[in-house]
């Protein structure tokens, strides 16, 4: 029986061993990323058991098209598991103890720093629908090269690539540009639609700064702009003295060798314009001329930046920028004579700190601080009354005292978590500013005459004048939070559902959730097309001047003393003197809300040629307008202790249809050789951007008034309905050291209201329209504008340095992605450089500021241009 009885357990050990062994395996999962979250397929892994004398290597295994590579039936026990993808640096995760059961790890590949140029082959599908890498354009080190060396002028040709974009630098919004010095790379991005953005349907500008590697190098540049090359203004007989000077220094390099660099720059700029008059004087004959006056710019601009890589993966960056500018004599030109001169100061400083990598071995992160300082004071020429005739005539003192001081901190962060199929990105933005003003305007009275007539005959039709206690402080603090996943349900078919939320201060509206879903799918194995859907809720922030508006001239603290016919040349008691005027905002008052969808086609014709287009529509509501709730009746004020009382309301709309397409030809390189070769016509690049758009509103801002009374009577063109923007680029190096980049634009007319010009209802306020017009139903004149910047480098010395090693990723045509060294290889010790730059080349006269007024000499003509030819001139050194 004993027998029996241990032969009978021995049985059931027997069977039960293999049970008990497979719930002692473990199984190790790994998902396989890089550094923006992409999934890498093909990515090598490979798992070494350290606890064994013998060092088993278990693998090599292959990520699927889900990135996501598995290894079966390991013993529980302490692994260093290895992540290989070429062209990226190799992951090694060590000491990683697997237990029995699934074991998930992210391993997130880095991009190798030290070679000169790898291809990496991604699924040509799976690249096509990743929403963080399609509807984007790259400019080459080429083209950045080819633009102008003056931050203005560089920040309007960038602009004109996408003029509704959101400027970016280094992941922050706004801000004065980079020397092109240290410039990295320029990314156009568009229709982005993620929770991650605060604006609808975004089209962003994203600039990269670098610091400097390798040895320590300096360069210097000097431009000047004289008349003397400048074209003369058509409206006028005489051509105005102008010049403008801008020097730079920029000096970077590596401070520790593979850990730590720097770049440091000065810019100034001292340039003065000479402004055009085109007024009508009282004795109704027209003024067309030169202001014997210079309107002075003098502006000193640094810009630091230090990168430390705290670890191997994570690396803190630190940008400083500070500003310091003087603007002397602004305010004059167009109706306004020399008296109305005035002078801003302001002085700029601002902080950015970054702090990016990998956090264990799921997460990436990506937090930004950003901290402000500005101060600005104006000062007027002379202290006198202004004399205004609407449209025709402005004299008298500018009436600008006082200064305005702005501290702000902006604080944000992203995390990013990959898990199969999914890419989660979670993240905080909050920016709180703190303002403090003692700006003082118009504490002199302006006289208005609604004509020159009523000038000559000295019957002014309001008297205005501002009193009272001009300091005031208020904070403004925004906030959003989100979150977003991206879900590759298969390797051409991605789905981007996402949810954000957005408070403010001084708006009582807490119900600001805001969906947004999207879809790219790439439905051919090719990789060559890619289309995209996208729908979402959007909110505008409430702009802190309109609310410092309505704590300035509440009529308590200021009050805005408002004269019906008064007597000139001193109003006296003469006249029906009403009260202040009062500006309020309504209990009620919500975000402007907007609810967009869009639609797109991407596609890559040939290796060197790409298209693509976007339409969407957009509906905003809750916009923002004024209603006069104290508007005369019969001539009676309904309060007789106020004027006009404005208060904000947020019934207005707008509606937005938009078609863009881009369309770029690459002429790519047959060979290397043909890189060295003294002269390659392939050696260049076309872009052309077009955005058809038609937008329609019933609101011209905050405390715009409905002449008609109601909404419904405003609806018209909106202010900035304009229909059509082309942008065309041209980028060649075919003659081997020089670098030219032609631009060419045009837009079409803007809208223009047609009024009276007269006080009929007698509200004061000059907005009536001639009976059955309405508004914006005039156009003036399109655009047309094209420029050329063109930079010739020579370099000599015997004496070699090592180019700086910086690494540049570009998506290319069907889910290639290039990996770059910029300026690898030796380059000579010197390099000079020879600079010219031409805006309107043609000289094109562009006719602006159509009068809509019908009691101005000026009616339905214009009464400015665009900018005339201009030439500037520049050399560099570097060393």
């Amino acid at each position: 029986m004993t027998r029996l009885f241990i032969a009978f357990c021995g049985a059931l050990t027997l069977l039960g061993a293999p049970a008990i062994a497979m719930a002692q395996e473990a199984r190790l999962l790994v998902t396989v990323v890089d550094q923006t979250g992409a999934i890498i397929p093909n990515a090598v892994v490979t798992a070494v058991r350290m606890d064994d004398a013998s060092k088993k290597v278990l693998g090599p295994v292959k990520t699927t098209d889900k990135g996501l590579a598995t290894l079966e039936k390991l013993p529980p026990a302490i692994y260093t598991i290895e992540v290989e993808f070429p062209g990226f640096e190799k992951r090694i995760m060590k000491d990683t103890r697997l237990r029995a059961g699934d074991n998930k790890h992210v391993a997130i590949l880095v991009i190798q720093g030290l070679q000169d140029s790898i291809t990496v082959e991604r699924d040509k599908q799976a690249a096509a629908a990743d929403p963080k890498s399609t509807f984007g354009t790259a400019l080459t080190r080429e083209q950045i090269e080819a633009l102008s060396d003056d931050p203005d002028e560089m920040r309007r040709q960038i602009m004109d690539m996408a003029p509704d974009a959101v400027l970016r630098i280094d992941s922050f919004e706004g801000g004065q540009l980079p020397p092109k010095a240290q410039i990295k790379s320029i990314h156009i991005t568009r229709d982005q639609f993620a929770a991650e953005n605060h604006y609808a349907g975004a089209h962003f500008i994203d600039i990269i700064t670098q610091p400097g590697v390798g040895p320590i190098r300096f360069n210097t540049r000097l431009g000047v702009r004289d008349s003397a090359l400048n074209a003369r203004n058509p409206l006028t007989a005489v051509k105005g003295p102008e010049r403008s000077q801008n020097y730079g220094l920029n000096v970077g390099g590596s401070l520790i060798k593979n850990r730590s660099s720097f770049s440091f720059s000065v810019n100034g700029s001292d340039s003065f314009t000479t402004p055009n008059l085109f007024a009508a004087t009282p004795g109704g004959i027209a003024r067309s001329e030169i202001i014997n006056l210079k309107q002075r710019n003098d502006n000193l601009y640094t810009f630091g930046s230090f990168d430390y890589a705290i670890t191997k993966d994570q690396t803190l960056k630190v940008n400083f920028n500070t500003e310091r500018s003087t603007n002397a004599n602004q305010g004059v030109g167009l109706y306004d004579e020399e008296s109305r001169a005035y002078t801003t100061r302001n002085n700029w400083t601002n902080i950015r700190i970054q702090e990016a990598g990998p956090l264990g071995r799921r997460f990436f992160t990506n937090t930004r601080v950003q901290l402000n300082y500005q101060r600005s004071v104006n000062d007027s020429a002379v202290e006198v009354q202004t004399i205004r005739i609407n449209d025709a005539l402005t004299r008298g003192g500018a009436q600008q005292a006082g200064g305005r001081t702005a501290r702000s901190v902006n604080l944000m962060s992203d995390l990013d978590y990959v898990r199969g199929i999914h890419s989660f990105r979670t993240g905080i933005d909050v920016n709180a500013s703190w303002i403090r003003s003692d700006e003082f305007s118009n504490y002199l009275g302006t006289y208005t005459f609604e004509s020159v007539e009523a000038f000559l005959a000295g019957v002014p039709r309001s008297y205005t004048r501002r009193f009272g206690d001009a300091n005031l402080r208020y904070r403004n603090v925004l906030g959003a939070v989100y979150v977003q996943n991206d879900i590759r349900i298969r390797k051409n078919l991605t789905f981007s559902p996402g949810l954000r939320y957005e408070l403010q201060t001084h708006v009582d509206d807490y119900d600001n959730f805001a969906p947004r879903f999207g879809v790219n799918w790439a439905p051919f194995k090719s990789g060559k097309t890619t289309i995209r859907a996208s729908a979402g809720v959007f909110y505008d922030w409430f702009s802190p001047s309109t609310y410092e508006q309505t704590l300035r001239v509440d009529g308590f603290r200021q009050q805005e003393l408002n004269v019906l016919d008064p007597s000139y040349p001193d109003p006296g008691p003469a006249g029906v003197v009403s009260a202040t005027n009062r500006y309020l905002m309504s209990d009620d008052l919500e975000m402007v809300r907007s609810q967009r969808v869009s639609g797109g086609v991407q596609q890559t014709l040939t290796p060197r040629i790409r298209f693509g287009t976007t339409y969407a529509y957009t509906h905003f509501r809750s916009m923002l307008r004024g209603e006069n709730l104290n508007a005369p009746v019969n001539g009676v004020r309904p309060d007789p202790r106020f004027s006009n009382v404005i208060r904000i309301e947020g019934d207005a709309e707008s509606k937005l249809h938009m078609l863009s397409s881009n369309f770029s030809v690459s002429f790519m390189m047959p060979s290397p050789a043909a890189q060295q070769a003294r002269f390659n016509w392939r050696r260049g690049s076309f872009n052309v951007n077009h955005n058809l758009g038609y937008q329609r509103s019933n609101s011209d801002g905050a405390f715009s008034i409905p002449f008609s009374g109601s909404p419904e009577g405003e609806w018209g063109p909106a202010n900035n309905d304009i229909r059509h923007r082309l942008n065309v680029g041209i980028n060649s190096q075919a003659l081997k050291n020089l670098n030219v980049f032609i631009n060419a634009n045009i837009s079409s007319a803007p809208p223009y209201t047609i009024r009276t010009g007269r006080d009929d209802n007698g509200d004061l306020i000059f907005n009536d329209r001639p009976e059955g017009v309405d508004r914006n139903t005039e156009r003036g004149s399109r655009m047309i504008n094209g420029g050329a910047n063109a930079s010739y480098t020579l370099s000599f010395g015997k004496r070699k340095v090592q180019a700086p090693p910086g690494i540049m990723v570009m998506g290319g045509p069907a889910g290639v992605v290039s990996v770059n060294t910029v300026g690898g290889g030796e380059q000579p010790r010197y390099r000079i450089s020879f600079n010219v730059g031409v805006q309107n080349i043609a000289n094109r006269v562009n006719r602006t500021g159509y009068n809509g007024t019908m009691t101005s000499p000026f009616f339905r003509l214009p009464t400015g241009v665009g900018q005339p030819r201009k030439v500037d001139m520049g050399i560099g050194f570097s060393f």
